[in-house]
C-alpha cells in the first residue's frame, strides 16, 4: 500500500506508555500512513508489544536494534521510510487524532517542505490542558524560520511536532549518534534546506514530562560534553548565516549554556567556569538584543555577578533546552 506519511517512533523501555502512543497514531484521521516502530534494546516487554501491533495492523513495521540510542533509532527509521513525508513521535508521548493530517495539510496548502505544530507538556498523573483556543497559521521563509527557532519564539528544535519532506534527509542530514540533545544540532540544518516552513499554533502533540527522561535525569558528564560539541557546531555554522540570524544563534548558545550550567553540581568548578566563559563572550550582545528571550537577558544580567548570582536562578527552576 502506498502511504502519504511515515511516522517513526523510537522505542526504548516504554512499555507502560507504548499502547497509548501507538493507538493514538493508528487512530489518525489520515489513514494512509505507515508506522515504523524502532525498538532499541528494550528489556521491559516493549519489543514483544511492538511485534504484537505489527501482527494485526499491516501499516506497522518493526525494527529491532541491538543498541539503545534515540538517534540511531530515528536514522534507522528514516532509512526504511517509504512515504514522501515523515514525522516523529516519542514512545512515551501521544498525539491527537488529527495530528498527522493537520501537519500534512499545512505542507500542501502552503507549498512548504516542513510543517510545525505545538505541543502540550504534562506531568505523569495529570492530563494535558489546552491553553490556546485559536489556531494561528504562519508561513516562514528560511531566514525568518531560523530566527524564530533560535530565539525559541513560535517553535523550538524538537524533532517531534513537525513533518518533513523526505528529500530533506536525502542530503545526508542525520541525527548525530552518541549525542544528547541531538535535535538541537539537526533541526536548523533541515530548515536551511527549506524554502517555506508552515507553522500552526494548534496544540495536538502531548508531551509527557518524566522524571527519568534526559531532561529530568540527574546531571552526568555527557550532558556537559554534548553541550560543548553543540555550541562549537553552532559557532562554526553561524559564520555562513545572515547577521540577524547570527544574533539569534548567539541567544540560543547562551540559553543552552545556562540550561546546562544550572544542572552542574557546584563542586564541578572547571565545567561551570567554562560555560560561564562562553556566556561572558555573548552576554553584552544578548543584553542589547531586544529580540532575545527575556529569561535569557535576565540570566545574562545576573551573570555579571558571577556564579553565585547564577545559582540563585536554580531556585526558580530551569526551562527546556
Amino acid at each position: 500500500m502506498d502511504c502519504l506519511v511515515s511516522v517513526i517512533v523510537p522505542v526504548h523501555n516504554t512499555v507502560e506508555y507504548l499502547p497509548r502512543c501507538i493507538d493514538s497514531i493508528r487512530n489518525q484521521s489520515l489513514k494512509d500512513i505507515e508506522i515504523i516502530l524502532v525498538e532499541n534494546q528494550s528489556n521491559d516487554g516493549s519489543a514483544a508489544l511492538c511485534d504484537e501491533y505489527m501482527s494485526f495492523d499491516s501499516r506497522v513495521k518493526v525494527l529491532h536494534l541491538p543498541v539503545a540510542n534515540a538517534s540511531i533509532a530515528r536514522n534507522a527509521g528514516l532509512d526504511i521510510a517509504s512515504a514522501p513525508y515523515v514525522g516523529f513521535v516519542d514512545s512515551d508521548d501521544y498525539v491527537a487524532n488529527d495530528y498527522v493530517e493537520s501537519l500534512y495539510k499545512l505542507i500542501l496548502e502552503n507549498d512548504a517542505q516542513m510543517s510545525i505544530t505545538r505541543c502540550i507538556p504534562f506531568f505523569e498523573g495529570t492530563k494535558p490542558v489546552h491553553i490556546r483556543q485559536t489556531k494561528i497559521t504562519k508561513v516562514f521563509d528560511t531566514n525568518n524560520a531560523l530566527i524564530s527557532l533560535f530565539y525559541q519564539k513560535d517553535f523550538d528544535n524538537a524533532a517531534w511536532a513537525k513533518m518533513y519532506h523526505c528529500s530533506l534527509f536525502k542530503s545526508d542530514i542525520r541525527y548525530p549518534t552518541g549525542w544528547l540533545y541531538e535535535d538541537l544540532p539537526t533541526t536548523y540544518k533541515l530548515m536551511m534546506l527549506c524554502n517555506k516552513i508552515a507553522f500552526s499554533s494548534y496544540e495536538n502533540y502531548y508531551y509527557l514530562l518524566r522524571k527519568d527522561s534526559i531532561e529530568g535525569a540527574p546531571f552526568k558528564l555527557q550532558k556537559y560534553e554534548c553541550c560543548i560539541k553543540i555550541i562549537r557546531q553552532l559557532e562554526e555554522n553561524k559564520k555562513k548565516m545572515l547577521p540577524a540570524i547570527q544574533k539569534s544563534v548567539d541567544c540560543r548558545i547562551v540559553s543552552f549554556a545556562f540550561h546546562i550550567l544550572l544542572e552542574i553540581p557546584k563542586e564541578q568548578i572547571e565545567m561551570r567556569t567554562n560555560l560561564l566563559d562562553i556566556i561572558k563572550r555573548y552576554r553584552i550582545r544578548i543584553l542589547l538584543d531586544s529580540c532575545a528571550r527575556r529569561k535569557t537577558r535576565i540570566a545574562c544580567l545576573l551573570s555579571l555577578g558571577g556564579l553565585f548570582f547564577i545559582d540563585l536562578m536554580s531556585n526558580y527552576g530551569k526551562s527546556r533546552t
